[in-house]
């Protein structure tokens, strides 16, 4: 629903793209910062301090006056949002067993979409009932209780057994297969920033959708990452996560052309369920192969690295769309976002063969601490 308040507030397409994108580089930012304090100081505060920043900053867009003030207050929230995903990420990837990375990662992923199941219904008929700032609240509030949440996470004890071994101590922060993740990553922002600018748009002024309806996709979305993900994670853990990671891309592309060429409702509900699948299969595989690409001593630093120069891709896809809206049409913007996200599975190909760890056990948790 951002694009549409930001309409309301008088935005231009530039400064819609600018919503995204300032959302992007704070986010980035965060994230980069973030990830070398988590090898210092653990994950779990910075779980807890990106929310607290992400709250505040929703009840800030809730009240924003002009659409100049709403970039602002989106870059507040990005960053908070980047201190928590890559902290939350990292204190997955050092809990769970090696064997079980994907299907641990692919329950996050459900998790949060069980929230986002009602959350865009329920955006949408508050905006449709009440005004488009009331859905920002509404996030602003139940990251209140994520805050709180947080707070209660056992304290991570890194086992000196995590690390392969002293080469993989020596070993450069970059190789093939971390270069290959991060050309992936990037391509996968690429997709999103442009998909999540020209989406609702082009659903509102070419199909005619209500702001109800453009929410009802997102929701559908996370059905699929709800009842198939979990699934597609554990598939992925016994059969390859290189492989599904790859055919993840697929359906995920499927669903912008399927958009754009003005598919039967229903066909198109069936391609946006396959996309919110393709998308936790991509990212639980994803989030597997660099954990695994990676010793436990520098994987903070390494996630946010990776994460945050991938989150340019978002600014890219972001102004591209934007740009490619004002100068040619809405339409080639949706469809280049899809095929950046076909991209972004495509290129694991060039990954080595899926890698198991040489150690499978995880961090140990102790009750108290931070």
């Amino acid at each position: 629903l951002l694009p549409l308040y930001g309409l309301a507030l008088g935005a231009s397409p530039i400064q819609l793209g600018l919503m995204t994108s300032s959302f992007a580089v704070a986010n980035a930012v965060s994230q980069f910062g973030t990830g070398f304090l988590n090898d210092r100081f653990g994950p779990r505060r910075f779980i807890a301090a990106g929310m607290a920043i992400y709250g505040a900053a929703n009840a800030l867009i809730a009240a924003a006056p002009n659409a100049v003030t709403l970039i602002g207050f989106r870059a507040l929230a990005g960053f908070g949002a980047g201190a928590n995903l890559v902290s939350a990420r990292l204190y997955v990837s050092h809990v769970s067993e090696r064997h079980r990375l994907a299907f641990s990662n692919s329950i996050i992923s459900a998790a949060s979409s069980a929230g986002n199941v009602a959350g865009p219904a329920i955006g949408g008929l508050l905006a449709a009932a009440l005004t488009l700032r009331a859905p920002f609240v509404a996030v602003a509030a139940t990251s209140a209780v994520a805050f709180f949440a947080a707070l209660f996470l056992p304290r991570l004890v890194i086992a000196e057994a995590e690390e392969a071994g002293a080469e993989t101590r020596s070993a450069p922060l970059f190789d093939r297969s971390l270069l290959i993740l991060f050309i992936s990553n990037f391509l996968i922002s690429t997709g999103f920033g442009g998909w999540i600018t020209s989406y609702a748009p082009f659903a509102t002024e070419r199909l005619g959708w209500t702001t109800f309806e453009v929410g009802i996709l997102f929701t559908i979305f996370a059905i699929g990452d709800i009842t198939l993900g979990p699934w597609i994670g554990r598939l992925a853990d016994r059969t390859g996560r290189k492989r599904v990671a790859v055919a993840s891309g697929f359906p995920v592309a499927l669903f912008g052309i399927a958009l754009v060429l003005g598919f039967p409702r229903l066909l198109l509900y069936a391609t946006a369920y396959l996309a919110g699948t393709g998308l936790t299969a991509f990212f639980s595989s994803w989030f597997a192969l660099i954990t695994i690409a990676v010793p436990a001593q520098r994987r903070g630093r390494v996630f946010g690295v990776v994460s945050a120069l991938g989150n340019i891709g978002t600014v890219v896809g972001a102004l591209g769309a934007a740009a490619i809206w004002q100068a040619a049409d809405l339409g080639i913007a949706l469809v280049l976002a899809s095929f950046a996200a076909l991209g972004a599975s495509l290129v694991l190909i060039l990954l080595p063969a899926d890698r198991t760890p040489a150690v499978a056990a995880p961090a140990t948790l102790a009750a108290a601490g931070s």
